[in-house]
């Protein structure tokens, strides 16, 4: 029973040891680079220009979500470039937008009575929804 007491405590000690040399080792991640920031320009994203009853509201960015039930979920959203911001179901995101629904992946908007849906984007990438910058 002692060697097996024994054994039980030193695998408890290797695992914890493994798990901190790899907190401690691990490298940091690297920083995104500007350029994948940016938003790319195509004939695409003209199309938002008079979308939506001719109300400009800038580009919508999903960053995040919480996913806590039916109406306690919530997302980060960026709107206009401006940092993160969270919002709760229900709560007006910008003028006319409304946040409807969050799920694990997505967020979905409702920009006077036409919803849509905000994928979380991939590490390193960047997905907006509306008007692209004129160049």
């Amino acid at each position: 029973m002692p060697t097996l007491a024994t054994l039980a405590a030193t695998a408890v000690l290797a695992a914890i040891l493994a798990s901190w040399t790899i907190r401690l080792f691990a490298p940091s991640p690297l920083p995104i680079p500007p350029a994948a920031l940016q938003e790319r320009t195509d004939t695409a994203g003209l199309v938002w220009r008079g979308l939506f009853s001719g109300r400009n509201v800038g580009p919508i960015v999903l960053r995040g979500v919480v996913v806590a039930g039916p109406s306690d979920s919530a997302a980060v959203l960026s709107v206009n470039g401006a940092p993160g911001r969270a919002y709760r179901i229900g709560q007006e995101v910008a003028s006319g937008v409304r946040l409807v629904e969050v799920g694990p992946r997505s967020a979905t908007l409702d920009r006077n009575g036409v919803r849509e849906t905000l994928p979380l984007p991939t590490r390193g990438s960047s997905t907006k929804i509306g008007p692209s910058p004129a160049r």
